[in-house]
């Protein structure tokens, strides 16, 4: 068995602290596991992913068309990783738009995020999304939109990591005063899962 998760958005979302706690959740849950990560301009917003496996594995790098799920930070980059989900794995998806320096340097257009939705349904049939960082400034703190999207992740079915694995992971990452925070932030992204699946 192997499993795979290839995560992509901009510097300063936090999917770096996501990958240390799904890769922290992995080894909780007796995985072998190999995570990999490119920083790219991350100070200036620039394009960042990581790619974390788990299971029967011995590199840390995702293959195309090969990933379980495809958790994007920002929409615009869910379309330029969309190529490494399996046609049957997950797409989820922040709806909330950050430009990256290509887009501002090249002057393209920023598509509209129902154009997105729509091409990233090319690449896989079960495609998420919704607004984390509007879901987590009315929790008082934007930064907390990438445990939104963990919180999302957590409920796609037939993920091998159990929902307390996930939660001690969670536990382990941040100081005593930050968890019970965090925590709902978590549980508000898996809810909104679990009403897309119903």
């Amino acid at each position: 068995m192997k499993y795979e998760i290839f995560l992509a958005g901009v510097g300063g979302q936090g999917i770096l602290s996501v990958t240390d706690i799904l890769c922290k959740a992995a080894v909780e849950t007796g995985f072998s596991v190999r995570g990999s990560e490119t920083h790219g301009m991350s100070q200036r917003g620039g394009s960042v992913f990581a790619n974390v496996r788990f299971g029967d594995i011995h590199s840390p790098l995702i293959m195309e068309r090969t990933a379980d799920i495809l958790v994007a930070f920002e929409p615009a980059e869910a379309l330029r990783y969309a190529q490494f989900v399996k046609s049957d794995g997950y797409c989820l998806v922040n709806k909330h738009p950050i430009p990256s320096p290509s887009f501002i340097l090249s002057k393209e257009t920023y598509p509209e995020i129902k154009v997105i939705l729509n091409q990233l349904h090319r690449y896989s049939e079960h495609v998420f999304s919704l607004n984390a960082t509007q879901a987590a400034t009315e929790l008082g703190r934007p930064i907390i939109q990438n445990i939104i999207m963990l919180g999302s992740l957590s409920a796609v079915p037939d993920l091998p990591l159990s929902d307390s694995a996930l939660r001690l992971a969670l536990k382990k990452q941040f100081k005593p005063q930050f968890y019970d925070l965090n925590l709902q932030a978590y549980q508000l992204g898996r809810s909104k899962f679990e009403e897309f699946l119903n």
